[in-house]
């Protein structure tokens, strides 16, 4: 049964007040289950104490500008809309806390897993910042946002937002030269909407989207495999050791390909590595992953709601040779952008907003069998970040997976090096630290080669 939005009575609404929802948004809000919170968590470990007046009184003058931190998501009549919430207190989004001994990663993970497990309240604005004081030298951040709020990409801006490049607090021209730099990282990811000219071209791409269109409705499930089972609601988290930019670097020049490509290459070999050691991988095995696109154009101020579509990728797990499961990666991927299948994946994702919300749920749980993971890639910014005077050490997150789905990888850059971050449903794999074990092997193996 899905999490409930409390509904009002349309006469009730106040003028500036209120804000319809797309359709696209509705599809988010409604997906929520107690067995998959649809919410963004984003971790942020910082390398000193952030001192809690200054801390506050900048979520208070950063982050409540945007409207959406500061609405309840409501349903009136067949409609939803973003409403000022009359009875906002920030100390109801704001915890300060204190991880168990021995406070160290594998706790600080054993917390990020409880709290991601939790939905968010939605007779309150849908967003909760956690401080664990006690973690490290500096303690770590936990903040949870629901995917209706925004995308991965638009989230990411908002809480960059809130960093620094300094100790000190940044001056106007400084916050509008960070906008534009974060905007610009933003649209290295994207996946521009083409509109094709002429009426062969039109009429090819029409004919492209139909025979994507067609394949998506009669897409069947993935195969089944230890890596598809079914969900507890109980999520565990764990983060591979950062990965410097330059290695990525050194293997594109090596044996080519996008540094996504690569990434998707390490994964599908952990993945193997893992069904090996459990006598399932069989020749020629394949699962499907699907993986976010970017749709945002270049966008100089940070705007919320969801501007991406997904696409599915088969990742080769029986291929054991690195160079050659990249060959065979890097060839899907190339296909993939050549075609509107991100654009068919997004017409799908509105339609879905204006069903019933029964219809929704079935539909939805039809996607979810069509995949075993989620995987994301986000750029983050290239330098070092303070947060209210604390210096920002590493940036860790993970997206919410679609009904029935229960792995997700997040793969986020931050000053100069990556981090891969796992998130799984106990019921599928009840310790993470599994596959990122087997992720950093075959970094290493990266490493090594000839």
């Amino acid at each position: 049964m899905a999490v409930p939005i409390n509904r009002i009575d349309a006469a009730l609404l106040i003028s500036g007040e209120s804000e319809w929802v797309n359709y696209r948004d509705v599809t988010w809000g409604r997906m929520d289950t107690p067995e998959q919170p649809m919410v963004v968590n984003l971790v942020l470990l910082l390398a000193a104490p952030v001192d809690r007046e200054r801390f506050t009184a900048m979520l208070h003058d950063r982050l409540l500008r945007f409207a959406r931190f500061r609405q309840r998501l409501v349903q009136a009549g067949n409609r939803y809309l973003w409403l000022e919430d009359p009875a906002f207190n920030l100390d109801d989004h704001l915890d300060w806390l204190r991880l168990p001994e021995p406070a160290d990663q594998r706790t600080l993970e054993e917390q990020v897993g409880e709290l991601s497990s939790q939905p968010l309240d939605f007779n309150r604005p849908l967003w909760r910042c956690i401080v664990l004081e006690n973690y490290g030298v500096g303690g770590a951040l936990v903040f949870r946002i629901h995917h209706c709020i925004a995308d991965g990409v638009a989230l990411l801006r908002v809480f960059l937002t809130l960093a620094d490049q300094g100790p000190e607090p940044a001056s106007p021209t400084e916050i509008l030269e960070q906008q534009r730099e974060q905007a610009r990282l933003a649209a290295k990811t994207t996946k521009p909407l083409t509109s094709p000219t002429g009426w062969r071209q039109r009429l090819r791409w029409s004919a492209a989207l139909a025979g994507a269109l067609l394949r998506q409705a009669v897409m069947g499930p993935d195969r089944r495999t230890a890596l598809r089972k079914r969900l507890t609601g109980c999520k565990r988290v764990a983060w591979a050791k950062p990965i410097p930019l330059a290695d990525i670097a050194v293997i594109r020049r090596r044996l080519g390909g996008q540094v996504n490509d690569v990434l998707l290459t390490a994964i599908a070999g952990a993945l193997g590595r893992y069904l090996r050691a459990r006598g399932e991988l069989r020749p020629g095995l394949t699962v499907r992953l699907v993986e976010p696109v970017n749709l945002r154009p270049y966008q100089e101020h940070v705007c919320l709601g969801n501007e991406f579509a997904v696409i599915f990728l088969k990742l080769p797990l029986s291929i054991t040779d690195p160079a050659e499961r990249l060959t065979v990666v890097r060839a899907q991927t190339e296909r993939v952008k050549r075609s509107p299948e991100a654009v068919a994946n997004l017409a799908l994702i509105d339609f879905i907003g204006r069903l019933p919300t029964w219809l929704e749920r079935w539909v939805l749980r039809l996607y979810g069998m069509r995949a075993s993971l989620v995987m994301t890639n986000v750029p983050g910014p290239e330098s070092p970040l303070y947060l209210a005077g604390a210096p920002l050490d590493r940036v860790l997150a993970w997206v919410p997976q679609i009904t029935g789905i229960g792995i997700g990888v997040c793969v986020l850059s931050y000053a100069g090096s990556f981090t891969v971050g796992i998130a799984t449903d106990s019921g599928v794999i009840a310790d993470p630290w599994e596959l990122v074990a087997a992720f950093e092997a075959e970094m290493t193996e990266w490493r090594v080669m000839p």
